[in-house]
């Protein structure tokens, strides 16, 4: 008996897909630094120092003074002169009254005067510490101007670029589902 057949062929469908890599590029610019620095600096300001040298009292004791200080002490020992001068006018007198020591004192006084000598000391004392010496030191003042480094940065933001690749789908086989009978037909509700 020939039993009709039914025959089913099926294929199912291929899809082919080219696709290309995508891209992604980076560049990253150098960043900007630019170093400023400023000196140091330092200002000085000093004044002049001041050296004093009194050498009076020195020439003073060569007796080569200063013809104020040559009056001045010529008046001041003739004061002491003219006082001493009283006393012995005064002491003279004394002798001369005491004649009752029988001693000539007229002669005697005469001879004295002839050879008394009434100095005035022209020249100061002398001494070893006879020219004073005085310094005065100068001021300094000192201003300062640390400087320093001075840092400006600039950054710079990285490039990104991205290029998406390339997705391209294609079909390569079909589908499909085919029916086919062998022998006889049959008309038959089941």
């Amino acid at each position: 008996m020939n039993i009709p057949r039914i025959q089913i062929n099926q294929q199912f469908s291929k899809i082919g897909i080219e696709s290309d890599k995508g891209q992604l590029s980076i560049q990253t610019p150098i960043p900007k630094l630019e170093v400023s620095q400023e000196h140091v600096s330092v200002k000085m300001h000093h004044s002049d120092g001041q050296l004093e040298i009194d050498s009076r009292k020195a020439w003073s004791a060569l007796g080569r003074a200063r013809f104020e200080e040559v009056t001045d002490r010529i008046a001041q020992d003739s004061l002491q002169i003219s006082m001493q001068n009283i006393a012995n006018i005064s002491s003279e007198g004394d002798r001369m009254m005491a004649f009752h020591t029988k001693q000539n004192a007229f002669a005697e006084i005469a001879r004295e005067k002839m050879f008394q000598e009434f100095p005035i000391e022209i020249a100061g004392p002398p001494s070893y510490d006879n020219v004073d010496v005085t310094y005065t030191a100068g001021v300094l003042t000192t201003e300062w101007n640390l400087g320093g480094v001075k840092f400006d940065f600039e950054r710079t933001k990285p490039q990104i670029d991205y290029y998406p690749g390339k997705v391209n789908p294609y079909l390569v086989q079909k589908n499909y589902i085919f029916f086919s009978s062998n022998g006889q037909q049959l008309d038959a509700v089941v």
